[in-house]
C-alpha cells in the first residue's frame, strides 16, 4: 500500500487504483453511475496517483427506472446524453462533472478541466476530487492539495484519503531532505505534515474508506505508534486482503500462529499471493504438507518465485523430482537464485554437467553463493583447478564457509599453507566445522596444541566427528577420562572406528566389560582389526566361541597374526588340530613363535620329523625365551635322533 515514499515497496501497493469508488452527487433521473470495484493488494498502481478517475461508462435504465449494469449505451444514446449534459452544465455542477468525465474518456482534457473547475467552484465535491487528480497527474501538487482539501471538507472520503496520503508523502520527503542532522524546524514541519495527514486519513477511514484504514495501519506500524492493528483490522474486516496479510504478519511476530494463520487464510482466499506463501510455510512447519503444497501452488501459478521454489522442494520430498525441477525453473526464471541452484543440483545428479553449470552460474549471478560453491565443486570434479578456485573464491568472499574451506584445501594442495590458513580461519568464522577442524590440524602440525584444541572443541561441539575424535585423544592423554569418553562417543556414533575402539578400551579398563565389547564390536564392524581381536577375546571369555571365531577370522583375514593364532587356539580347544593347523601356519609365517612351536608339536604327533625340525627355527627366532628354549631342546633332540639313525 504505502502512501509515502520509501514505504511502497514494502507493502506492494501504491496509492488508490483506478478501481476505487468515485463520486457523482445524485441529481434526479439523470444521475451518472460510475464503475465500482475494490482495490487489489496484488496490483500496483501508478506511483503518484491518490484518487484516480474512473472512465465514464453510463448504463441504460431498466424498466423500473433503475440502472441496468449489463447493457452499455450505444453511440446514439451516448451522444444524446452528452447533449443533455451540455445543456445543463452551465447551471448544474453535477452535469458539468458528468460531462467532464465523458470528455476525459475521449481524451479531451482541456475542456474537461474547465468543466471540473466550474463544478468544483460551485461546490461539487466529486468534481473537486477529480480536478485534484488531474492536477496531481500534471505535477501541480499544491493545486491538487487545495482541491482535495475543499472536497474533503465537503465530506468526500476519497478526497480525504488522497489529501492524507499526499500529506504523509510530503512529511516523508521533508524528513528525507533534512537528513540525520535535521533542524528542530524541519522536525516540526515533518510532525505537522504527518499529523495533518493522519487527521484526514482517519476522517476517510471512519467514513468507511478501506484504503485509508490500511494506510493508517501501515503508517502507525512503521513509525512505531500504537493503533496499527486496530486500523488493519478495520480494513481487513471490510475485505481488504493486504490488511489481513498485515494482521497475519503481526500475529507471527508475537508468536500467535493460530491468529496469524487465520488472517493469512483470509487474505490468501482473496488471492493475496504473499499471504498464500506465508500460510503455506506455516502449514509446512506444522506438518500439513498436502495443504501447504496447495497454497504454494496457488502462489506459484500466480507467478510468485518463492511459492514456486517452495513447491519444488515439497515435490522433491514427495519423490517427484521432475515436477520439482519444473517449478524450480519457473522460480529461477523469475530471478530466484535458490531455485536456480536447486535446478543446477538436479541436472548435476542426472550427470548433465553442462546444464547444471548454466543454472549454477545463473544462481551465482543472482547472488546465491551456493551456486558459486557448487559450480566450484563441478569444476573440481572435472579436475579444473583454476575454474574451481575462481568459483570457490567468489563464494568464499560472499561468506560461504564451505567454499572458504574448499578454497583453503586447494591452496594447501599446491603448497600455499599461509593463505590456506587464512581461508580455513575464515571458513571457521563463517560456521564451517570442516574449516575449524582443518585449521586445528594446521595448528597441531606446528605444535600449537592450545590453538588446535580451541578449533577442535568448536567443531566437536557442532558435531564434527573427526574433531570429536581429536578432542577425545587430547582429553585421554590429559587424564580426563570422562570428557574423553563423551568425545569418543560422539565420534563413534558418526562411524569413526578409532573412536569406538578407544571408547571400548576405556570402558574395558573401567571394568564395564559388556559396554566395552559393544563398542569393540562397532569398531570391528567398521573394519578395525584390533577391535575385532578384542571383541573376539571378550566373546571367548564369556563362552561364546562361535562369535569369537567369527571375530578372530575377520582379523586373521585382514592380516592379523594374533587373529590367526587366536582362531587356531579355538580349534585346538575344541579338539580340532586339523582346523587349527592352517591358522597356526599363517601365524607362524607372520612371526608368531608360539604358533611355530605348536606346529612342531603337531608335526611330531603325526611323525613328520622334517616338518617338526623346520618349524623349530621360527619358534627359536620369534618366540619368547621359554618358547625359544623349548624349541631349541626339541631341535637338538631331533638332530641327535637323526644322527643316531
Amino acid at each position: 500500500m504505502g502512501a509515502w515514499k520509501g514505504h511502497r515497496g514494502r507493502s506492494g501497493e501504491g496509492p488508490p487504483s483506478e478501481s476505487d469508488v468515485y463520486e457523482a452527487v445524485p441529481e434526479g433521473p439523470e444521475t451518472v453511475v460510475l464503475d465500482r470495484g475494490r482495490a487489489s493488494a496484488s496490483t500496483p498502481a501508478h506511483p503518484d496517483d491518490y484518487a484516480v478517475l474512473v472512465p465514464f461508462r453510463p448504463r441504460r435504465r431498466g424498466p423500473g427506472g433503475s440502472v441496468d449494469g449489463h447493457e452499455a449505451l450505444d453511440r446514439h444514446e451516448s451522444a444524446e446524453l452528452e447533449r443533455r449534459y451540455r445543456e445543463r452544465a452551465g447551471r448544474s455542477p453535477s452535469a458539468a462533472n458528468s460531462l467532464a468525465l465523458m470528455l476525459l474518456e475521449r481524451g479531451e482534457q482541456d475542456e474537461a478541466v474547465d468543466l471540473l473547475r466550474h463544478a468544483a467552484e460551485a461546490g461539487h465535491r466529486g468534481a473537486a476530487t477529480n480536478l485534484g487528480v488531474l492536477m496531481h497527474r500534471q505535477g501541480r501538487v499544491d493545486e491538487a492539495s487545495r482541491w482535495w482539501h475543499r472536497a474533503a471538507e465537503a465530506g468526500s472520503r476519497i478526497a480525504a484519503f488522497s489529501l492524507g496520503a499526499l500529506l504523509l508523502d510530503r512529511a516523508d520527503e521533508t524528513r528525507a531532505e533534512g537528513g540525520p542532522g535535521a533542524s528542530v524546524g524541519t522536525y516540526n514541519d515533518y510532525n505537522d505534515l504527518a499529523e495533518q495527514g493522519v487527521y484526514w486519513l482517519r476522517n476517510a477511514a471512519e467514513s468507511g474508506h478501506v484504503r485509508a484504514a490500511l494506510t493508517l495501519g501501515e503508517f502507525f506500524e512503521l513509525t512505531g505508534r500504537p493503533g496499527a492493528e486496530r486500523w488493519y483490522r478495520r480494513a481487513a474486516e471490510a475485505g481488504h486482503p493486504e490488511a489481513a496479510y498485515r494482521l497475519g504478519r503481526m500475529g507471527q511476530e508475537r508468536d500467535d500462529e493460530r491468529s496469524a494463520s487465520a488472517w493469512f487464510l483470509r487474505a490468501a482466499s482473496c488471492g493475496h499471493v504473499r499471504a498464500a506463501v506465508r500460510l503455506a510455510t506455516s502449514l509446512e512447519r506444522s506438518g500439513d504438507t498436502a495443504e501447504a503444497m496447495a497454497w504454494y501452488r496457488l502462489a506459484a501459478e500466480e507467478g510468485d518465485a518463492e511459492g514456486a521454489r517452495a513447491l519444488g522442494f515439497l515435490l522433491q520430498d514427495a519423490g517427484d523430482a521432475a515436477q520439482a525441477a519444473q517449478w524450480w525453473q519457473v522460480a529461477a526464471e523469475a530471478g530466484d537464485g535458490t531455485a536456480a541452484n536447486a535446478l543446477g543440483a538436479w541436472f548435476a545428479a542426472k550427470g548433465r554437467s553442462n546444464e547444471a553449470a548454466l543454472w549454477y552460474e545463473r544462481a551465482a549471478a543472482q547472488g546465491e553463493c551456493n551456486g558459486a560453491f557448487n559450480l566450484g565443486l563441478l569444476h573440481a570434479e572435472h579436475e579444473d583447478g583454476v575454474g574451481a578456485e575462481r568459483w570457490f573464491r567468489m563464494a568464499a568472499y560472499a561468506g560461504h564457509g564451505d567454499a572458504a574451506n574448499a578454497l583453503a584445501g586447494l591452496l594447501l594442495e599446491r603448497g600455499d599453507e599461509e593463505e590456506a590458513r587464512i581461508w580455513f580461519a575464515r571458513a571457521a568464522e563463517a560456521g564451517s566445522v570442516d574449516g575449524a577442524y582443518n585449521l586445528g590440524i594446521l595448528h597441531a602440525r606446528e605444535g600449537h596444541d592450545d590453538d588446535a584444541e580451541g578449533c577442535w572443541s568448536r567443531a566437536a561441539e557442532a558435531g564434527h566427528p573427526d574433531a570429536a575424535l581429536q578432542m577425545g585423544l587430547l582429553l585421554e592423554r590429559r587424564g580426563d577420562a570422562e570428557g574423553a569418553a563423551r568425545a569418543y562417543e560422539v565420534a563413534a556414533r558418526a562411524e569413526r572406528p578409532t573412536a569406538a575402539f578407544r571408547l571400548g578400551a576405556m570402558l574395558g579398563q573401567a571394568g564395564e566389560v559388556e559396554q566395552a565389547e559393544r563398542w569393540y564390536g562397532v569398531a570391528a564392524d567398521a573394519g578395525h582389526v584390533t577391535a575385532a581381536l578384542r571383541c573376539g577375546v571378550s566373546c571367548a571369555r564369556r563362552g561364546d566361541d562361535k562369535a569369537a571365531a567369527r571375530r578372530f577370522r575377520v582379523a586373521a583375514q585382514a592380516g592379523s597374526v594374533s587373529g590367526a593364532w587366536n582362531l587356531a587356539l579355538l580349534h585346538l580347544r575344541h579338539g580340532d588340530p586339523d582346523g587349527a593347523e592352517p591358522w597356526l601356519t599363517v601365524a607362524a609365517r607372520g612371526g608368531h613363535g608360539r604358533a611355530a612351536l605348536r606346529l612342531v608339536v603337531l608335526a611330531l604327533h603325526r611323525g613328520d620329523l622334517a616338518d617338526a625340525e623346520h618349524w623349530c627355527g621360527p619358534a627359536i627366532e620369534h618366540g619368547p625365551a621359554d618358547v625359544a628354549a623349548k624349541a631349541q631342546r626339541l631341535l637338538d633332540a631331533l638332530r641327535a635322533e637323526s644322527l643316531a639313525s
